[in-house]
């Protein structure tokens, strides 16, 4: 029986300049154990950032683009040339607009590295989602020996927070992200899902993004919150067990994580879980706050729908802000959304709540509706 436990190196950085970061993924990455033996020189590599919409890196909505960068080099220095990156944003953006504003097509092309849209796919069945026949995934997935996630720690309004478990996601093609939510919809059976799902997407190396992160009602909509750390290690599950504490959480109250961790796929705990690195005062000290899925989660099962829809908690649209890009629109799997030149209207009796138009905004004209009914339940 092997006791070894999982090393989770968080390393203190306060800056996105490049040398400086560079250096402390390195860090991070030797204080984490190293990358494991798929990673090694002529190796082909997939870097998975977060790259939710189309939003600059100050919003701290994607994974910086000088993480990506200072990665490239890293593993450039080791003898690996061969590095794409990617990944599946949440609505139907323009691929140019999206890698511009998230400031990823210029490292691909100083990097002399490939960015790809993430539009070919490859379906696959996994045992422990029985409601779905076939899942969509990345059909390139294939051509790589490794699969490096570069997750950017923030909350999120429907599983709590979105770190390393979550990017995996992804790698899942296009709209059928929204679609899923039809099948699974409440924050429960989501969480449950992404967890069992994840089991059949694992990348084989993480490094986390969790320098400025996101508080309050995330993944887009949120506000900065600097922490100032990189975290770093093998197992996704025990990353997010650890990084869950900036936002005060313990890992068993994060859904997500206990179904991994139920299905054998991480681990999480001091019995499992060696913390390395200098950055952990930082991240248990950063009392970033919360999302309302705190309050979702406390809605029983059978109930979901009626009560949200009867205390209004539905996403609104601000007009003023809204440009009719009817990017939420086509987000939206359930067609609630209704964008006309004077008319944007979301249709609370065909909304889930699934927040996949509040995703998908990158004008953050659209929120979560906080009514009194609200006001008086959350802290």
């Amino acid at each position: 029986m092997n006791n070894e436990k999982t090393k989770v190196s968080a390393v203190a950085c306060n800056t996105y300049e490049i040398e400086q970061l560079q250096s402390t993924i390195k860090e991070a990455i030797e204080l984490s154990g190293g990358f494991p033996a798929q990673i090694t020189p002529g190796a082909k590599i997939l870097i998975n950032p977060n790259l939710l919409t189309a939003t600059a890196p100050e919003t701290a909505t994607t994974t910086h683009p000088n993480v990506v960068r200072a990665l490239i080099r890293i593993l450039k220095e080791q003898g690996i040339t061969d590095i794409t990156f990617g990944d599946s944003p949440a609505g139907k953006h323009s691929w140019d607009k999206l890698w511009t504003i998230t400031g990823m097509k210029s490292v691909a092309e100083e990097e002399n590295v490939k960015l790809i849209p993430f539009d070919n796919f490859k379906t696959i069945c996994i045992e422990d989602v029985v409601e779905l026949e076939y899942i969509p995934v990345l059909k390139e997935l294939d051509d790589f020996d490794a699969i490096i996630s570069l997750p950017k720690l923030k909350t999120h309004l429907l599983t709590k927070i979105t770190g390393a478990v979550k990017n995996s996601y992804g790698l899942i093609i296009g709209s059928a992200k929204s679609n899923f939510h039809g099948t699974f919809p409440s924050p429960r059976k989501m969480s449950d899902f992404i967890g069992r799902l994840y089991g059949s997407l694992k990348p084989d190396f993480v490094i986390m993004d969790a320098i400025e992160c996101m508080e309050g009602d995330g993944p887009n909509y949120g506000k900065v919150k600097h922490v100032g750390a990189i975290i770093a290690g093998n197992d996704a599950v025990a990353i997010d067990s650890c990084a869950c504490e900036v936002y005060g959480y313990t890992y068993s109250e994060i859904n997500v994580l206990q179904t991994a961790i139920d299905l054998g796929y991480g681990v999480a705990g001091n019995n499992f879980v060696e913390r390395t690195g200098n950055a952990w005062e930082s991240i248990v000290n950063a009392k970033a706050k919360r999302s309302k899925a705190d309050f979702l989660f406390k809605i029983p099962e059978k109930l979901f729908f009626l009560v949200t829809f009867f205390a209004r908690c539905r996403p609104v649209i601000d007009k003023k802000s809204c440009v009719r890009c009817k990017l939420c629109a086509e987000a939206c799997s359930q067609h609630a959304i209704t964008i006309e030149k004077n008319k944007c209207k979301i249709q609370g009796s065909k909304c889930v709540l699934c927040m996949c138009c509040i995703e998908a905004c990158p004008y953050h004209a659209i929120k979560l509706n906080s009514s009194s009914f609200w006001k008086k339940i959350l802290p």
